[in-house]
């Protein structure tokens, strides 16, 4: 794992998380899903969180970069546990620095 992939995983966070998006479109999705009656509660408390969105956006670089021939399970749970502990260590540091 490089820290391109990390900084890719990070990177994805933080647009899910933080940003609008162009034209607002991930702040509509984010609103649509977290308003939704059956399920919002589960996507207020995914989407509020660095670990878990980390995590997440790790098993989608690590299937988006490695070749489908060589994808592994080992792998892929070590991707998601490195990710969101990158993106929790890197959203405290940016918390750290802008106070």
């Amino acid at each position: 794992m490089s820290i391109i992939s990390l900084l890719a995983i990070f990177g994805l966070t933080f647009f899910i998380k933080e940003t609008d998006g162009p034209f607002g479109i991930m702040n509509w999705l984010r609103s649509k899903l977290m308003n939704n009656k059956h399920v919002g509660v589960f996507f207020y408390k995914l989407l509020s969180c660095y670990f878990c969105l980390g995590c997440h956006a790790s098993y989608i670089v690590y299937l988006l970069q490695t070749p489908q021939a060589a994808w592994s399970i080992f792998d892929c749970i070590v991707w998601v546990f490195a990710g969101g502990i990158f993106s929790y260590i890197a959203d405290a540091l940016l918390g750290r620095l802008n106070t």
